[in-house]
């Protein structure tokens, strides 16, 4: 038997919209569902959901009977032979995976001296949102920096451009990886990666009767923390909401000191001071090219003292034996990322072969040889008309 408002294009479209919006009610329950067992102590099972009548309603649609169940994923349908072909496609349509993005991350730490000041030469090339972005097309030893680099700044480099950056910083020998983390981020997802510790800071504190200390603690997290939303546009470009900050602890000199009213010797403490910088903005890179993050500036102040030994301990008399050296350094945090879009299975399947290729870039100073090992994989860059052939 058939049935003229299923078999129309506007009963078709009417299924699919119905289909859908069970589909959608059928992945809330589920949600729901979960977040019960974790909350309970026990495992809801089917049998029980069923009992219980936790299951969405049988939807009659035209001469359809549809029924969504969530825990097994699995939808029945009672109709005709000709519905259930139109029901058939339509699930094949919208039962698909989710894309997902793998974003390769490189934190590179490089030392700026008074005898070395590294800069990018290159021009602007187009606006990203509202941020500059920068083509590589050189790299050396440079007087002046951009003034984009002094407060954060982003640069995007595609293909082997990235070699000729990364390969000036490494023969300088004052580059090292931090650390070179990977993460698979659902499409439109937030993911966060985070490298430091959590340091424990006193909030408060205050005496009892007898005299004894209480401190109120609490933890704060201390380091890098890099948020990425990534977004696969319709032509396979990633758009990544990026929003980088680091933090530290600054020197004890410049803690607040605090009183908590108390007269005892020991009633005040010094409140820790925490130095962060932190970046937000979009970018849109195609898929496997890199996006560098820099700008990210920390100035440093170094102390280092040598002395003769037993000579330099001698009370008063020991200090013309002693040399004070104090010195400023500047560190830069470089954030490498490569978005990948993984659509299928056969595809991370292949970026994890090639990231075993890359299992001995561990954090280290880093060398022309890791970036070989790093860069092998990267596409070439497109030849400049100078560059092709006649």
């Amino acid at each position: 038997m058939k049935h003229s408002s299923c078999s129309s294009p506007s009963g078709v479209r009417r299924l699919a919209l119905a289909l859908a919006t069970l589909l959608a009610l059928g992945t809330l329950a589920d949600r729901a569902a979960a977040q019960a067992r974790t909350a309970g102590t026990g495992r809801t099972t089917t049998a029980a959901r069923s009992a219980a009548g936790a299951y969405p309603a049988a939807t009659a649609i035209g001469n359809a009977t549809v029924t969504v169940d969530p825990e097994t994923r699995r939808v029945f349908v009672v109709t005709d032979d000709d519905t259930a072909e139109y029901v058939r496609q339509v699930i094949n349509d919208l039962d698909r995976p989710t894309p997902q993005v793998l974003i390769k991350c490189v934190f590179l730490e490089a030392t700026y001296t008074k005898d070395l000041d590294l800069g990018v030469d290159g021009s602007y090339t187009h606006t990203v949102s509202s941020s500059k972005v920068k083509e590589f097309n050189g790299v050396g030893t440079a007087s002046t920096v951009f003034d984009l680099a002094t407060s954060g700044g982003i640069y995007t480099m595609l293909g082997q451009d990235l070699q000729f950056t990364l390969a000036a910083l490494a023969k300088a020998g004052k580059t090292e990886i931090l650390s070179r983390p990977s993460i698979l981020a659902r499409n439109n997802q937030p993911a966060t990666i985070s490298l430091g510790q959590q340091v424990p800071l006193i909030t408060n504190t205050r005496f009892d009767n007898f005299g004894n200390q209480i401190n109120s603690v609490t933890y704060q997290n201390v380091g890098i923390i890099l948020t990425v939303t990534p977004f696969i546009t319709s032509d396979d470009m990633v758009e990544m909401i990026v929003a980088p900050q680091t933090s530290e602890l600054a020197d004890r000199s410049q803690w607040v000191p605090i009183s908590s009213g108390s007269t005892n010797a020991g009633g005040s403490f010094a409140a820790p001071v925490i130095n962060s910088r932190s970046a937000d903005t979009v970018v849109v890179v195609p898929d496997g090219q890199t996006v560098v993050i820099g700008g990210l500036l920390q100035s440093k102040n170094l102390e280092s003292t040598s002395k003769v030994p037993l000579l330099g301990d001698i009370p008063l008399v020991g200090l013309l034996f002693k040399h004070k050296v104090s010195a400023k350094a500047k560190t830069e945090l470089m954030i490498f990322m490569t978005p990948h879009i993984v659509k299928y299975p056969a595809d991370l399947a292949a970026l994890t072969s090639q990231e075993r290729g890359n299992q001995q870039l561990t954090p280290k100073a880093f060398s022309e040889e890791d970036l070989n090992r790093y860069l092998d994989n990267l596409p070439p860059p497109e030849p400049t008309p100078a560059r092709k052939r006649k």
